[in-house]
């Protein structure tokens, strides 16, 4: 079992990532988040490094959505992160969001748990 996370920063991309998971029948839940980076520019706007900083960020969202999957298999995982990486660019559209894969050691309240032996 493996944990998908993906911080979404082109948030007009969310329903077509929603739709990727429900085409590969997985479960996804989305939060709403903000990056440390923004918080830290709009806390600390005087001092002349953050001030920098802003200008190469000036017009981004501030705020960002966080999407969580478990997802059993490793087959469809990799289908999941394939479409994903396909529809986000990452090389050619720097700053859309990133990706990341944890393995699950169990899980709890889920009908997921159910299967497991």
């Amino acid at each position: 079992m493996y944990a998908l996370f993906l911080i979404l920063n082109d948030t007009n991309k969310l329903d077509t990532i929603h739709e990727i998971f429900y085409e590969h029948r997985c479960g996804a839940t989305t939060l709403d988040s903000v990056g440390m980076g923004k918080v830290l520019l709009e806390h600390n706007e005087k001092i002349p490094i953050f001030s920098s900083i802003r200008k190469l960020v000036e017009g981004d969202k501030p705020y960002n959505k966080t999407i969580v999957s478990v997802i059993r298999e490793k087959d469809r995982l990799d289908k999941v992160v394939d479409k994903i990486n396909e529809e986000l660019d990452y090389i050619h559209k720097p700053g859309i969001g990133f990706m990341f894969v944890v393995p699950v050691l169990d899980c709890y309240g889920s009908k997921i748990n159910k299967d497991i032996k």
